[in-house]
């Protein structure tokens, strides 16, 4: 074999050998020496400036507020919740229907609206009824201790020494009651009126024929209402002008004759 088929074989092997690794996955740089890559994380190391401003807008918004403190509502916050939730209740039960448009709805409606409307009636007169016997219960008791005491006093024959002790203590107001209750003994006695606790000075000024003693006793009974029930205090000089006329009542009273 010459040198030149020699050499020729050399270089087709050389070829042959260089597909084959080409083919098999393997390339020529795996053999080359690994080079140094720079870590991409380590490009820069200055920090990075914020506005704060833009901080300050954040923190001030409440949307970013995630430390928020909850407050326990107070018991009239919940009682007013509670009212709500039940005032909420109460409108749809009464409204439920009235949505769907149907005729039997509105009659229901209506139907709700006056049962609510005949409780309110019954609650508001239950409570007249019992509010009106209670103060006739207490308007009677008072009438009983009235009847008791004014029918004592007018059964004593010293109620002039009542007048005179209430005056000796300064009470004219309660002295002008004993002596128009002094009145009425008189006027009882001499049969001029018909005495009744229930009957008004009214009603005694009525069945008083005479003139002057029906004057004399129109005042004083006008003066005694607005005194005594009137709480108006006399003072001694109007309380001596009372008296007088009272005396004066009693005289023309005692002077009648029998048949008159």
């Amino acid at each position: 074999m010459t040198a030149l088929e020699i050499k020729t074989k050399a270089i087709r092997l050389f070829l042959f050998l260089l597909l084959f690794l080409k083919l098999g996955g393997l390339s020529p740089t795996l053999y080359s020496s690994p080079s140094v890559q720079e870590d991409s994380l380590q490009v820069s190391t200055s920090p990075i400036e914020f506005d704060k401003s833009i901080i300050e807008s954040y923190q001030t918004d409440e949307d970013y507020n995630y430390f928020k403190t909850l407050v326990e509502p107070s018991a009239w916050d919940k009682f007013k919740n509670w009212l709500n939730l039940q005032w909420n209740k109460f409108l749809n039960w009464l409204l439920s229907g009235i949505d769907e448009g149907n005729l039997w709805n509105y009659v229901a409606l209506v139907l709700k609206i006056l049962v609510i409307v005949g409780i309110g009636v019954l609650i508001i007169w239950l409570f007249s009824k019992y509010y009106s016997s209670k103060q006739k219960k207490i308007a009677q008791h008072q009438n009983l201790v009235n009847l008791s005491e004014e029918e004592q006093l007018l059964k004593q024959k010293d109620l002039l020494n009542l007048v005179e002790e209430a005056e000796h203590n300064e009470n004219y107001r309660l002295a002008s009651r004993y002596l128009f209750l002094n009145t009425l003994k008189h006027l009882r006695e001499k049969k001029l009126i018909d005495y009744q606790f229930q009957k008004t000075n009214s009603d005694y000024k009525s069945e008083i024929t005479q003139d002057l003693i029906k004057a004399d006793f129109t005042y004083l009974s006008r003066l005694y209402e607005f005194v005594w029930y009137g709480d108006f205090e006399l003072n001694v000089t109007d309380f001596k002008k009372v008296k007088s006329r009272s005396e004066n009542l009693i005289i023309n009273i005692q002077n009648l004759k029998a048949d008159e």
